[in-house]
C-alpha cells in the first residue's frame, strides 16, 4: 500500500487490474481531457509494463490503483510521479476516477492524500498537476486540494493549465 485516506487505499498495480485499466483507457468519456482512448489491449499492456518499470526504478513513485477501503471496489488509478515520467522534473499528481464514482468527493480526497504522501516522503517544496483548460471538474478538485493555477504550458500534446501546491514551511528549502 502506498497511502490511504479515510475512504481510500492507494496500492501498486497488480495483474488483476488489467481489465479495469483497459476499460478506463478505452473509454472516450474518461479520456476526454487526457489523451485519445486506447482500444488495443497490447498497447494497454505495454503502458502498464512501462508504469511497472518506472515504479521499480523510482521507489515510491508511479501509477497506482485506488480502491474503496469500505467496499473494496476499484474506483480509479492515480499518478505520483516525475512530470511526464522524466526523472529530475517536479513531482506531479494526477488521477482517473471511474465515471460511476465521480462526484462523490473521491478525487479531492485522493489528491489530498497523494499530496500529503509526496510532501512527507520526498520532502519537496511543491508538487504540480496539469489539466486541460476545459476540464472544470478537475480544476475544482485541485482548488479544493489547495493547488493554485499558475498559468498554462505546452505539455502532453497540448496546452494545459499548470497547477502548483506549496508544501509547508519545512519543505520550502528542501533540495530536490
Amino acid at each position: 500500500m502506498l497511502t490511504q485516506s479515510e475512504r481510500l487505499v492507494v496500492r501498486s498495480i497488480q495483474s488483476t487490474d488489467f481489465e479495469f485499466i483497459q476499460r478506463m483507457l478505452s473509454n472516450p468519456e474518461v479520456m476526454r481531457y487526457i489523451r485519445s482512448p486506447e482500444t488495443d489491449p497490447e498497447a494497454v499492456r505495454s503502458r502498464i509494463a512501462y508504469w511497472k518499470y518506472y515504479e521499480a526504478e523510482n521507489p515510491g513513485l508511479g501509477v497506482f490503483m485506488v480502491k474503496s477501503r469500505v467496499f473494496g471496489q476499484t474506483l480509479g488509478y492515480c499518478v505520483a510521479r516525475h512530470v511526464d515520467f522524466k526523472t529530475g522534473e517536479d513531482l506531479e499528481v494526477g488521477y482517473v476516477i471511474a465515471p460511476e464514482f465521480a462526484g462523490k468527493g473521491y478525487a479531492t480526497e485522493l489528491v489530498l492524500a497523494l499530496a500529503d504522501y509526496m510532501f512527507g516522503t520526498f520532502h519537496v517544496p511543491h508538487i504540480v498537476a496539469f489539466t486541460d483548460p476545459l476540464n472544470a471538474g478537475s480544476a475544482r478538485v485541485l482548488t479544493k486540494a489547495g493547488f493554485v493555477a499558475s498559468g498554462t504550458m505546452q505539455i502532453y500534446d497540448g496546452e494545459s493549465v499548470y497547477w502548483k501546491k506549496e508544501g509547508t514551511s519545512e519543505y520550502k528549502n528542501a533540495p530536490y
